[in-house]
């Protein structure tokens, strides 16, 4: 076992603030930083040695964002990537992969590495492979990274084998490709890599599917178990002069790799009304959480001010601190240093920590004329509104249905189906005809949906909850219905534009 050989779960670590050096890339034998860093894909996949013949599908990505960020610690750092294929097929992954070529200048070397040998007096690995037209080369790298493949371990084998779940030959679940959440077993349904591998995004969305499943089971006793959370009585701050407390993240080295926080924070703590400032590697983190609260108590604080990343995400779990020590949750302002700072400004650290301070001198700005809001209960109608009658728009109608919810599915043309109705055969062998028949005979036998064929929405009115939706049906009358919530199932399709002159002219 060479030193300077690391798999990519390590090399993560490594790269991590909280890792074991602290966020510096370094080499493990001697801590220097390494020059160039090979990555070897599919090592425990695409490999019937090992048992492995599969694609283990996020190793391309995951190696191409550890080379991006290796180059964002370090600039000199020369990276490349040895592949048999890329895989790079979601959402904008082909543009990130192009981007980490053009603005980071990682190299990819379409190859199968052969052999790896340590040079001995240099602690450096030298790698043997062919390229593509045949020719032998060997190349020296200080650091190599081997990009590993998800397999199943053995103790989620035994619970499968005692739960009496089937499994593929593979090792993972077995599924069919209409119900990719259902396992062998009835009431067992399955999300993530124990199906097969991938990615965080398609494993979230098929966590919410499998929810979704189990709250069909679940949907006569809904709402039994649950409990109210208790907050403590909220403090009345009407007569009480601005106390302002900064809490500024370091984002492990997204923030502090940049910015200098110690600098922002002493800022801050000569800022007006603020009589408490501090930083924190992870303000998001639950042990901060804490902190906060305990902060809150000890310096009476009854104004919060987080600089830290962006409120989209984290604004919410910041107010329910503020609501859990007593405070009401709008007394909270965020400054967002790492979109509008450290990553804009990577390379201009003296000038992204000194917009950092404005922005953290206008949060607390704001933050002295914050004042108490109150919260208001709205009820919400529970139909839905499914647009769309394809394999997707029935499947959330039947979903929803199957929960006890009415349903209005609307389809513009005057058969359900969609573009399933062209698709005859499957790569598995499975019937899709057969398929569609009896999902289309269950959406129009449901009592819980009400079916709207050569239908179009005319117009939707109303806001978050409780919506108002003029359907315009096939014999030319009106309908309207009143819904709490829209699946939009209608599909899509690349836009193919005609401004300016596109398709009329080859230079656009």
């Amino acid at each position: 076992v060479y030193p300077n050989v690391v798999t990519s779960i390590e090399f993560e670590r490594i790269l991590s603030a909280s890792g074991p050096y602290g966020g510096r890339v370094q080499r493990p034998s001697d801590g220097d930083i390494p020059q160039k860093i090979a990555f070897i894909q599919c090592v425990g996949s695409r490999d019937l040695r090992c048992g492995s013949g599969y694609c283990s599908s996020v190793c391309c990505m995951y190696a191409t964002k550890e080379a991006v960020i290796a180059k964002e610690h370090q600039e000199q750092i020369e990276t490349t990537i040895f592949f048999m294929d890329l895989r790079a097929y979601g959402k904008d992954f082909d543009r990130y992969i192009d981007r980490a070529k053009s603005e980071y200048g990682v190299k990819y070397v379409r190859s199968r590495v052969s052999e790896v040998k340590e040079v001995k007096e240099s602690g450096n690995l030298r790698l043997s492979y062919q390229t593509e037209n045949g020719r032998p080369e060997d190349e020296e790298f200080d650091l190599v990274v081997l990009s590993v493949g998800l397999k199943i371990p053995g103790s989620v084998l035994n619970l499968a084998k005692r739960l009496g779940i089937a499994l593929n030959s593979f090792g993972f679940c077995q599924t069919s490709t209409f119900e990719p959440l259902s396992t062998s077993r009835k009431g067992i349904f399955v999300c993530g890599t124990f199906a097969s591998p991938k990615d965080i995004p398609e494993t979230v969305i098929q966590a919410s599917g499998s929810a979704s499943c189990a709250g069909e089971l679940l949907s006569s006793v809904r709402g039994e178990l649950v409990t109210r959370k208790k907050y403590p009585s909220e403090i009345d701050i009407g007569s009480q002069i601005p106390r302002i407390g900064v809490f500024v993240c370091h984002c492990g080295t997204n923030i502090g790799g940049v910015v200098n926080v110690p600098e922002v924070v002493a800022y801050a703590k000569g800022l007006p009304k603020v009589v408490f400032a501090e930083d924190n590697l992870y303000t998001c983190s639950q042990d901060t959480q804490e902190t906060i609260k305990k902060r809150i108590k000890e310096h009476r604080l009854n104004r919060v001010v987080v600089a830290s990343c962006s409120p989209r995400t984290h604004e919410p779990l910041f107010q329910e601190t503020l609501k859990e020590s007593g405070l009401n949750s709008y007394l909270f302002e965020m400054a967002n240093i790492r979109d509008q700072c450290s990553w804009v400004h990577m390379h201009q650290p003296r000038e992204a920590t000194e917009k950092s301070k404005d922005l953290v001198r206008m949060a607390v700005a704001k933050a002295r004329f914050l004042t108490p809001l109150p919260r208001i209960e709205l009820k919400i109608n529970h139909q839905a509104l499914v647009i769309g009658g394809g394999l997707a728009g029935m499947t959330a109608a039947l979903t929803i249905s199957r929960q006890g919810f009415k349903v209005h599915l609307v389809e513009k043309e005057a058969r359900l189906g969609g573009n399933l109705r062209d698709i005859h055969y499957l790569l598995d062998g499975e019937n899709s005809k057969a398929f569609l028949e009896s999902l289309i005979d269950e959406v129009e036998s449901s009592q819980n949906i009400n079916l709207y064929t050569t239908s179009q929405i005319k117009e939707i009115t109303g806001y978050l909850g409780n919506f108002k939706t003029t359907i315009s049906t096939g014999n030319g009358a009106d309908a309207e219905v009143e819904h709490g919530v829209v699946v939009v199932a209608t599909g899509a399709k690349e836009y193919q534009p005609v401004e300016y002159l596109y398709g009329k002219d080859a230079r656009v």
